[in-house]
């Protein structure tokens, strides 16, 4: 009896006791919570991740990607703009690189033609004598030219050199075209002379520093700035599309003539560089076009 008494009395002890070691290895263990603390250190790696996104972040330097700074600007001003101009320049010259064709050779003269050609001036009562060959270059020059003293009988064109085609259309056209139309509108005068504006000179059309070669360069135009008169007066040749006088429709008739013996008319007026004088030539176009203005 002692003995169950004193084990109930001692034995819940006991058993507290008992339990005790259980309770024991408890707190044991909360030290042992404590080594295993570091496994929340696990959120502490995920702390550590998150400098890894802090990392994803430092796309911050985007904004260093988009240095839109990229000195495009900078490209178009300064001195990087230069170049571009610079380029254009090399292009534009790399087009006109090309050179423009060679200038024509000196135009053949056919000897049986040339001949006819002398006669017929000679029959029509023309002043003039041979020259030597001329050849300036660049295609300037006649191969058999002839200096005209008179065009006419009593008509002075002053030794133009020319070719003698040239100088067989101007004695026709005189002729054929200009006596006749001076009778009709002044009957009391007479032509004694003509003032020469250009005849043979090396140069391009019009006096430009580029494009085709003037027909003056191969002996086959002649330009009339006057007609003189047997009274000592002069008739200018000028525009004269509303001239209603006599001296206008002269001009005009002599000058729609000359399209029947020359092939290219430009007279006073007809563009910016022809005020002044009436330009006549023989150049010979395909299928035998004349251009008269």
């Amino acid at each position: 009896m002692r003995r169950s008494w004193l084990a109930l009395v001692f034995g819940i002890p006991l058993l507290m006791s008992a339990s005790l070691p259980a309770k024991g290895p408890l707190p044991a263990e909360k030290p042992g919570a404590r080594t295993e603390a570091p496994e929340p250190a696990r959120p502490t790696d995920t702390p550590s991740e998150q400098p890894a996104a802090e990392t994803v972040p430092t796309p911050e330097p985007k904004p260093e990607a988009p240095p839109k700074e990229e000195p495009a600007p900078k490209e178009d001003s300064g001195t990087e703009a230069s170049p571009l101009p610079g380029k254009e320049k090399d292009d534009k010259q790399q087009a006109e690189a090309p050179a423009p064709p060679p200038p024509p050779p000196l135009e053949k003269e056919d000897p049986a033609e040339l001949r006819a050609c002398l006669a017929e001036l000679t029959s029509l009562g023309t002043k003039f004598k041979p020259l030597n060959r001329i050849d300036d270059g660049n295609g300037c020059g006649i191969e058999q030219p002839v200096e005209i003293s008179e065009a006419l009988p009593g008509i002075s064109l002053g030794g133009a050199a020319m070719r003698c085609k040239t100088a067989l259309a101007m004695a026709h056209w005189l002729k054929d075209t200009v006596q006749p139309s001076l009778k009709i509108a002044m009957p009391d005068r007479r032509i004694t002379g003509i003032v020469p504006g250009s005849t043979y000179d090396c140069r391009l059309r019009n006096g430009a520093s580029t494009g085709k070669i003037s027909e003056h360069a191969r002996g086959n135009a002649i330009d009339v700035a006057a007609f003189k008169l047997d009274n000592g007066e002069t008739m200018e040749m000028k525009p004269r599309a509303e001239d209603s006088t006599m001296e206008g429709a002269f001009q005009r008739t002599a000058t729609a003539g000359a399209c029947l013996h020359f092939t290219t008319v430009l007279s006073p007026g007809s563009d910016a560089a022809h005020q002044d004088h009436l330009h006549l030539d023989v150049l010979e176009r395909k299928d035998g076009y004349r251009y008269c203005r």
